[in-house]
């Protein structure tokens, strides 16, 4: 096992106070929005040798969300193959701004929530969303904007959401975007809750961005810590807040829905968008002992499993059969002679073994999927 130098990423959604208070950390001077470990080409984690990581075949993020992600949506693995082929064809440049298949793989994710996260993850059921848009016309008052919001909820409540995207996010009449402008300025405490933090979250940043009712039409999901939700291809999520461990597929290809000042294919996004109400992908653990639990979805390429010490002496030996990650989120671990603080991590090769102890402490390992042998 050898020890990790992850690359710190900053975005302007970062937060400058996330990882001090996680993992005790100085406050940052700019906003720090995720850490990386895995085999990323643009930035690669780093062995004590200094060595480049090269073979893992997820990526393992720590997010800190101190304002909304972009709506955005991962395509299948068919859709990835055909993409990326179309445009390798095209001879796309890999820079151009109408570049969206920057690779031939799918990116099935899974978040594990750190402290309260705050996420929109897939279509509600019409009946929902037209609820929620309700609430807004009333909000927003002037006819001519109730009325473009009313239209819009009569193509989710027709059944497609399809159709309801699209209308948002080409704002024919310009009007949904003066309405998401109004809603920058009104109060919404009149409207339920979860849908009164949704637009406090989002509208200050995006004034006037129309693509707020595309939020609107999806599942608002509120994790706990220790908590996890899976977001498979093609569902169409945004995440609004908090900390997390995010594991997923590698792979660059994101189709963006708005909430961003990146380009929108939207063609694109409709090609690969599952636009059938269903419930979030909330992920319950299998337990293998007290203390460890296994967080498993479809997704070949990573599982996770959470290791809670919380008593001195208390010991926890695995065996990885693929490459792995071993991340400390709490306390400090020991690995043999190796110590492990809040936001440091382990690299496991292939075929190797660890004993890991502590007190008060709590370690996310990360491994392809079917090879976590974790005894207690």
């Amino acid at each position: 096992m050898f020890r990790m130098t992850n690359p710190i990423r900053e975005y302007e959604w970062g937060s400058r106070t996330a990882f001090s208070d996680l993992f005790g950390w100085a406050p940052s001077e700019n906003p720090q929005a995720e850490i990386w470990m895995g085999s990323h080409p643009d930035a690669p984690s780093r062995l004590e040798s200094g060595e480049v990581l090269t073979d893992v075949p997820f990526m393992v993020k720590v997010l800190a969300a101190e304002k909304p992600l972009s709506i955005q949506a991962h395509p299948s693995a068919e859709h990835a193959r055909r993409g990326f082929a179309a445009e390798q064809s095209a001879r796309t440049p890999d820079a151009a701004a109408e570049r969206t298949y920057r690779d031939p793989h799918h990116k099935p994710e899974l978040v594990f929530a750190l402290t309260p996260f705050a996420a929109l993850s897939g279509f509600d059921t019409p009946e929902a969303a037209a609820g929620r848009f309700a609430q807004v016309q009333r909000l927003l008052g002037e006819a001519d904007l109730a009325v473009a919001v009313e239209s819009l909820s009569a193509e989710i409540l027709g059944g497609d959401y399809g159709a309801a995207v699209r209308t948002a996010l080409e704002d024919p009449t310009g009007l949904l975007s003066v309405a998401a402008e109004e809603l920058a300025m009104r109060d919404p405490a009149a409207v339920e809750p979860a849908l009164a933090d949704t637009l406090r979250r989002i509208t200050p940043h995006f004034p006037g961005d129309p693509s707020i009712f595309v939020a609107l039409m999806l599942h608002r999901t509120d994790l706990a810590r220790g908590h996890a939700l899976y977001v498979p291809p093609g569902t169409l999520h945004c995440y609004l807040h908090g900390a997390a461990v995010e594991v997923q597929a590698c792979s660059d290809n994101v189709l963006r829905g708005g909430l961003t000042a990146k380009p929108i294919n939207t063609p694109g996004l409709l090609q690969i968008l599952d636009t059938s109400p269903a419930d979030p992908q909330l992920v319950a653990p299998e337990v293998l002992a007290p203390g460890v639990e296994r967080y498993v979805t479809e997704a070949e390429e990573f599982e996770l499993t959470c290791i809670t010490f919380p008593s001195a002496g208390q010991q926890y030996r695995t065996h990885v059969a693929g490459p792995a990650v071993a991340l400390c989120t709490a306390g400090v671990l020991r690995a043999g002679t190796v110590s492990l603080c809040a936001g440091e991590s382990l690299y496991l090769p292939a075929g190797s073994a660890a004993t890991f102890s502590a007190e008060d402490a709590q370690l996310l390992l990360t491994q392809p999927k079917r090879t976590a042998q974790v005894s207690g």
